[in-house]
């Protein structure tokens, strides 16, 4: 179950931080984040497998992540990930929910959730057949398999427990806030882990990214190419500072 974790509008000198754990399988390649091929300018890690990615910011003012949704699996359905770099490439989140309509009507896809967000907009959108919507909050927004910010999904009411109280402190303390979440581990059976690990698969990666409402040159991205608790963060501020300034 992948996590994604978000402070919209909360973070002085931020429109969004975010935090992410993606859950796949141990032998599915990827590449670290990197500038992507394309207008508008995209930033983001990549699936090999697929070519797509699963959490992004682009030149249009966008962070778009993906959870997978349970539920039926076809093998010719359009990657979900490359939903997620067409999405980056719209100029807005009304822009996305517009593309999304078009693209669950002319392609196959297997079940999804989107959390789309801007300094003026955050919406979750889900498929599980049909299109749903939901919008974020100023503050603290959860993501998982689930969907967003689902009240009786026990990972987000215990990311609520934890970071509740972090939501409008300084950049500095939310990542390190956000990289101690991403690494917890369940206390005992029945518990629950946000650093997932398991046979063949679980948590494969984490990203810690923040846009500054400001100047791209405190833009923030950290990756981890592996479980976040024992592998570091690695800093890509010389991609992500690629970015244009916000309007």
């Amino acid at each position: 179950m992948c996590t994604l974790i978000a402070f919209w509008r909360s973070v002085p000198g931020y429109d969004l931080g975010v935090g992410m754990n993606r859950e796949e399988s141990a032998i599915r390649p990827s590449e670290p984040p990197s500038v992507l091929e394309g207008t508008p300018i995209v930033v983001a890690p990549r699936d090999c497998k697929a070519g797509g990615t699963w959490l992004g910011a682009s030149g249009t003012g966008l962070v778009v992540g993906l959870s997978n949704r349970r539920g039926r699996t076809s093998g010719t359905a359009r990657s979900r990930g490359q939903l997620v770099l067409d999405a980056l490439r719209q100029s807005s989140v009304p822009a996305v929910d517009v593309f999304l309509q078009r693209e669950v009507r002319e392609h196959e896809y297997n079940l999804w959730n989107l959390f789309v967000g801007s300094r003026k907009e955050l919406r979750f959108f889900r498929y599980d057949g049909e299109i749903g919507m939901a919008r974020g909050r100023e503050g603290l927004n959860v993501l998982t398999n689930d969907g967003g910010n689902v009240s009786t999904d026990p990972k987000v009411t215990f990311v609520q427990g934890l970071l509740a109280k972090t939501s409008s402190r300084p950049i500095e303390e939310v990542i390190r806030a956000l990289q101690g979440a991403l690494r917890t581990h369940a206390p005992g059976t029945g518990g629950v882990s946000l650093c997932v690990h398991g046979t063949g698969g679980g948590t494969v990666s984490s990203t810690i990214l923040a846009v500054s409402n400001a100047d791209p040159g405190e833009n923030v991205l950290l990756y981890a190419d592996g479980q976040p608790c024992s592998t570091p963060y690695r800093d890509y501020h010389e991609v992500i500072r690629r970015l244009p300034s916000p309007d």
